[in-house]
């Protein structure tokens, strides 16, 4: 593992230790869940900043962290480059004919040359083609143009669909998703300044879509312009509905909409995968997906629609998930331009802030790009919790970004002097500030390991949309415009005409043919009255019509009661069950079964008149046979009401009945991965306290190995000067071997093995300080090991799911009624 290679960490470039670029570089990481607080990032054309952000979106990959990028430009279609063997014939298809002819050289020289380029540029920044390699692994890539042919296009029909009920059942929330569906369905009609409060268009629509769903019913735009033309609603407000809007401009209205549906290019939009959140997120077998929406090709207007239903449904996926403090997703958008201004209230702006302000609790990181810094809101992205600030050359863009950012002061830097660093920043070159606090950070991005080739035309992004890996099928042909355009099931006729509107009844039509019961068969013996049944037993009809033939069989009504304490598991179910009762050796077979949709409620207790009956099997006389047949029903039915789960025992999850593999798959990860990150803050926490103690003992090492060396210089010095007082007595005195002079001689050489001494002292001092440093390497070594140990084991959590069988006892199959009914013979 590379030493930036590490738990939830995202490897974004080198940093500098100081400002002005001439510090010592380390590695530039980044917690992932920083970014559940958002991040913004800034910068002018060539700054980096797609750059930045893919390079953020490739760590989110290979950390197995989804994420849905809104590409309004059409450069993020460049994170589905990744070419692991980094090989020419690689990227000749995606290099520019135009730069070949430019420099004077063949498109394969020029491949050949960015080939180069990118094994280069990844080496200094340690990385290579394997790490490409794990991060198409880890996630899988694909593109969607919706409201194009030429991608994965996405059908918008379930964009309209009544919201989920933890969204219905918040009055807030519900109104903001109702107003904000009003708004973007306006403004794609051209209606661009409808205010939620003053427009009578829009109070007047978002009445309609809020009775539609509080109805229960799914927007269709067909019916809602029929609504338009004869309102379900008397009065809005205490106003009548032709005096608040009268009936002309309900029909302009109505128009809008209808030359809306009736247009050919809109129609596309119908036409696609269904549009939802989890599969953009997740494939089928729970593998993080990195969805890129492509809307380049789409108009304003267009776009406007698009991403504000997207930014709703992402708030109401959002709500149905389990609040966390680690990082679940990520909400890219390339050019937030348009998007969130300072002033002009655009129908996407009210749910994105929705969004800064609430996806934090639940673990979706919302971030966001401009080369605009001068026309964003900069008090809606007060949330923002990390900014990413690359070069500005006007003063206009650094003056509001500076006065836009969180507060006054930046920690260790004056605002001045941080407005002309951002002035000279190189390209790839962006300073980071946290309002977390601490002073900003300078660094340089690390190589993308995505081929950055620019905007991608539609023939490149048809071909990488072919080689995608979870296309989900559609249908074979497109819809016919107009027709059928975000129909939902069938809705109540939503007016009552007046009485001058009203019509003589005409003559009623022949009674219907009764369903189809599957009793037809040979000729059998038939009387006009129906054979009476063992006493006790309750008898029921099927209406046909005059002159039916009746043939017998039985119908069960049940309640299966399915609990696990163990694994919370309590479901309950209606069963019902027919089977013909005919003669033979076995009368009743519970397995040869009637496929009827009736209830107790659509039976009588009185036949059709002029009817003929077959005759029962001699066992239906016998009340003891009805026993048998009713206990062999609960058994059929008991051995048919089994269920599998999905089942994680070590983080003790247990999948609903009705989740998908997927969603539980999904859900286990991000289980495990709060999970990892809890113990990954324990292991740190741990190992930390340990390496302070070392540092405490480095630190007494250290400061013992200077004072033994103090003290050595001093022997030195003291056995110099008695050697040179010995010596100078020697040549002065005037004996050789006076008392003074033995005494002095004796004294120096004291010295010298004092001085001796001293000097493997230092070497000891040394040697015990080299140690305690050993140790401290052998710590951060074991350290690694145990992270590696944890990530590996939390990263492999989806393999711990099983598959457990759960069935009800047999006493909790309940029949609710079991009876001999007659069916009219099909």
């Amino acid at each position: 593992m590379s030493q930036y290679e590490k738990v939830g960490v995202f490897y974004l470039g080198t940093e500098n230790r100081d400002l002005d670029g001439d510090g010592r570089a380390d590695y530039m990481l980044l917690d992932s869940r920083d970014l559940v607080t958002h991040a913004m990032i800034v910068g002018m054309t060539g700054s980096g900043k797609t750059g930045l952000g893919i390079d953020m979106i490739e760590e989110a990959a290979m950390d197995g962290i989804p994420t849905i990028v809104v590409d309004p430009k059409g450069d993020m279609g460049n994170l589905l480059l990744t070419f692991p063997d980094l090989s020419p014939q690689d990227f000749e298809p995606w290099v520019h004919p135009e730069e070949a002819e430019k420099e004077g050289i063949t498109v394969s020289e020029l491949a050949a040359r960015k080939a180069d380029i990118w094994r280069k540029g990844l080496a200094d920044s340690m990385q290579d083609g394997e790490r490409i390699r794990a991060l198409r692994q880890n996630a899988e890539f694909a593109i969607y143009t919706p409201g194009g042919q030429f991608g994965r296009p996405l059908s918008l029909e379930g964009m309209f669909r009544k919201p989920a009920p933890t969204i219905m059942e918040d009055a807030e929330v519900f109104q903001e998703v109702v107003s904000t569906t009003a708004t973007s369905l306006l403004h794609l009609v051209g209606i661009t300044d409808a205010d939620p409060v003053s427009s009578r268009e829009h109070v007047f629509l978002s009445t309609l879509i809020q009775k539609t769903w509080q109805d229960g019913y799914d927007l269709a735009i067909p019916t809602l312009i029929h609504w338009i033309g004869k309102p379900p609603v008397k009065t809005i407000g205490v106003m009548d509905v032709d005096t608040y809007l009268p009936e002309k401009d309900r029909f302009a209205l109505a128009l809008r909409f209808n030359n809306l549906i009736a247009s050919p290019a809109f129609a596309a939009f119908m036409d696609g995968e269904p549009f939802d959140i989890q599969s953009l997120l997740y494939t089928a077998q729970g593998k993080p997906k990195i969805s890129v929406l492509s809307i380049a090709h789409l108009a304003d207007a267009e776009r406007m629609f698009f991403v504000t239903l997207l930014l709703n449904r992402m708030i109401a996926w959002m709500r149905t998930e389990q609040g966390t403090s680690s990082l679940r997703a990520l909400f890219y958008m390339d050019e937030v331009f348009g998007y969130f201004p300072p002033i002009a209230n655009p129908p996407a702006k009210k749910p994105l802030l929705t969004l800064l302000k609430t996806a934090r609790a639940y673990g979706l990181g919302i971030v966001l790009a401009t080369q605009n810094p001068g026309d964003i809101d900069y008090k809606g992205l007060s949330n923002v919790g990390t900014w990413f600030v690359g070069r500005l050359t006007t003063e206009r863009d650094r003056t509001r970004l500076l006065e836009g950012m969180a507060d006054e002061s930046v920690e260790g830097i004056s605002r001045a002097e941080l407005g002309r660093l951002i002035a000279g920043l190189q390209q790839r070159q962006f300073i980071m500030r946290s309002v977390q606090g601490g002073e900003p950070i300078l660094f340089q991005t690390r190589f993308a390991m995505s081929y950055l080739a620019g905007p991608l035309t539609r023939d490149q992004i048809k071909f990488l949309a072919s080689k995608s890996g979870d296309v989900v099928p559609t249908p074979a042909s497109g819809p016919v415009p107009g027709a059928g355009f975000f129909v939902p099931e069938p809705m109540p006729e939503p007016f009552v005409p007046s009485a001058s509107e009203e019509v003589a009844a005409a003559p009623g039509p022949a009674p219907a043919p009764a369903p189809a019961t599957g009793l037809a068969g040979p000729p059998i013996e038939e009387v006009t009255v129906a054979p009476q049944a063992a006493s006790g037993i309750p008898v029921s009809y099927l209406q046909g019509t005059p002159g039916q033939k009746y043939k017998p069989a039985l119908a069960g009504f049940l309640t299966v009661y399915l609990k696990d304490e163990k694994r919370n598991i309590s479901h309950t179910e209606n069963v019902t069950r027919f089977t013909p009762l005919g003669g033979g050796v076995v009368p009743v077979e519970w397995n040869n079964r009637l496929d009827l949709d009736l209830t107790l409620d659509d039976l009588d207790t009185e036949p059709t008149p002029g009817a003929s009956f077959a005759e029962l099997p001699p066992e239906a006389k016998l009340k003891t046979s009805f026993t048998a047949w009713q206990r062999a029903l609960v058994d059929t039915v008991w051995r048919e009401s089994t269920v599998e789960i999905r089942e994680h025992k070590k983080l003790g999850l247990v999948s609903e009945l009705d989740e998908e593999e997927r969603d539980f798959i999904a859900r286990v990860k991000m289980a495990a991965r709060e999970q990892r990150d809890i113990e990954l803050d324990e292991l740190e926490a741990k190992y930390e306290k340990k390496r302070l103690a070392i540092d405490e003992r480095i630190a007494k090492a250290e400061e013992k190995v200077d004072r033994v060396k103090d003290q050595a210089k001093d022997a030195k010095v003291q056995s110099a000067i008695s050697f040179g007082a010995a010596a100078l007595g020697a040549v002065l005195g005037k004996s050789l071997v006076s008392q003074s002079n033995v005494y002095k001689s004796a004294t120096a050489a004291k010295s010298l093995s004092r001085a001796s001494k001293s000097s493997s002292n230092i070497g000891r001092a040394q040697e015990s300080m080299e140690r305690v440093e050993q140790q401290l390497t052998l710590l951060e070594e074991d350290m690694k090991k145990d992270i590696k140990a944890l990530s590996e084991r939390y990263d492999k959590a989806a393999d711990d799911i099983v598959t457990v069988t759960v069935k009800p006892l047999k006493s909790n199959v309940v029949v609710n009624a079991f009876i001999l009914v007659w069916l009219p013979e099909s």
